[in-house]
């Protein structure tokens, strides 16, 4: 029999990154701790989660069907885009290191100068990877996604436009994790397992 309460529409959502190695959440309702930072607005069409296997099967002589199936890859991918244009987004876009960036402060003047950062873009030997925690929110209800090494594989290009704002699409992909550990962990509630 269905049940209505067990459909999650993810009517908002939180997405935060901090370095590999960075320390998770133990449950779903725990706030993320201060290894993780908030990576701000996300656009409306939320995050979207994508499970593709790589597999080759086995034949047997005399059998008309393969006799083993196996997964030889399985490549898990998280698509967000972002409104905000922040320091660690721009790493991200560019794959250049925070630690390769310069900030140049405000001047009173006169005459008076803003602050800007400045950078040049990555070079293919930068690469930028980051653990990455992700928040499905409705009523309630949360799926926490917790990708222990993830790094950017698709980058949406960038629109200066006065009819939206310039936002930072990504297509981030589980890397394997360090240490053997699981690359991505699930935390869903309100999902009891069955007796």
């Amino acid at each position: 029999m269905g049940d209505a309460s067990t459909i999650i529409v993810g009517t908002a959502g939180k997405a935060y990154m901090g370095d590999v190695g960075a320390t998770f959440p133990t449950g779903p309702e725990i706030a993320w701790g201060s290894d993780f930072t908030d990576m701000g607005f996300v656009t409306p069409d939320g995050l979207e989660e994508a499970l593709e296997e790589e597999r080759t099967q086995l034949d047997a002589w005399g059998e008309d069907a393969p006799v083993i199936d196996l997964a030889k890859k399985r490549t898990q991918t998280f698509k967000l885009v972002f409104r905000q244009t922040t320091a660690q987004l721009l790493s991200l876009y560019y794959q250049v290191g925070i630690d390769n960036m310069t900030s140049t402060a405000a001047a009173v003047g006169p005459p008076a100068k803003k602050q800007f950062i400045s950078f040049g873009s990555g070079s293919l030997s930068d690469t930028v990877e980051i653990a990455l925690g992700l928040d499905v929110i409705m009523s309630g209800k949360r799926h926490r996604i917790m990708i222990a090494r993830a790094g950017v594989t698709e980058r949406e290009a960038i629109k200066h436009s006065a009819d939206d704002s310039s936002n930072y699409g990504f297509t981030f992909t589980a890397l394997a994790a360090p240490g053997g550990a699981q690359s991505v962990q699930h935390q869903i509630t309100d999902v009891p397992l069955p007796a």
